[in-house]
C-alpha cells in the first residue's frame, strides 16, 4: 500500500511539473512568443528570445487528437502520466482495503467489490471514448476519400 501511495505521489507530481513547464497560460497553441529574457550565468546583457507555445493550459487534450495523431508528444506523455497516476491511486486504495481483510473480512470484500466496479467503469469509459474517436476518424477519412474520388 505504501509503495503504491508513494509511486502515486511521485507520478502525480511529475505530471504536474511536466504539464506546468510545457504549457503557457491563456496563450494560443502554435504561436511564437517573443520576449525579453535575461540569460542566466555570466552574461549580463538583455536578449530577445523566442519560444513556441506547444500547449495551452486553458485547453484540454481530446481523445480525437490522440487517435488521429494530431496530439503532440507532450500531450501524449501527460495523458499516459495521468493514467498511470490514477492506476496507482486505485492500487493504493485496493492495498489499503486488503490490509483490512484479516480483521474485517465482510467490509473489506464489499469495499473490494466497489473498487473493482469503479475500475471496470473507468476502463469501459476509456475504451468507449477511444472506440468512438476511432469510428469518427474512420468516417471522416471515408468522406475525404469519397470527395477526392469524385
Amino acid at each position: 500500500m505504501w509503495v503504491a501511495g508513494v509511486l502515486f505521489v511521485v507520478a502525480f507530481v511529475a505530471v504536474f511539473i511536466y504539464a506546468y513547464r510545457a504549457t503557457r497560460a491563456d496563450e494560443d497553441n502554435g504561436l511564437v512568443i517573443t520576449r525579453r529574457a535575461r540569460l542566466s550565468g555570466l552574461v549580463a546583457g538583455r536578449y530577445w528570445s523566442k519560444s513556441k507555445v506547444l500547449l495551452s493550459r486553458s485547453g484540454y487534450i481530446g481523445e480525437m487528437s490522440l487517435v488521429d495523431g494530431t496530439a503532440t508528444k507532450t500531450e501524449r506523455l501527460i495523458v499516459h502520466g495521468v493514467k498511470v497516476a490514477l492506476l496507482l491511486f486505485w492500487l493504493a486504495f485496493v492495498f489499503g482495503i486488503l490490509t483490512l481483510l484479516p480483521s474485517e473480512p465482510g467490509v473489506a470484500l464489499a469495499m473490494l467489490f466497489i473498487m473493482f466496479c469503479i475500475f471496470y467503469c473507468a476502463v469501459t469509459a476509456i475504451r468507449r471514448g477511444r472506440a468512438s474517436a476511432l469510428r469518427k476518424l474512420a468516417e471522416k477519412q471515408a468522406r475525404r476519400k469519397a470527395t477526392q474520388d469524385s
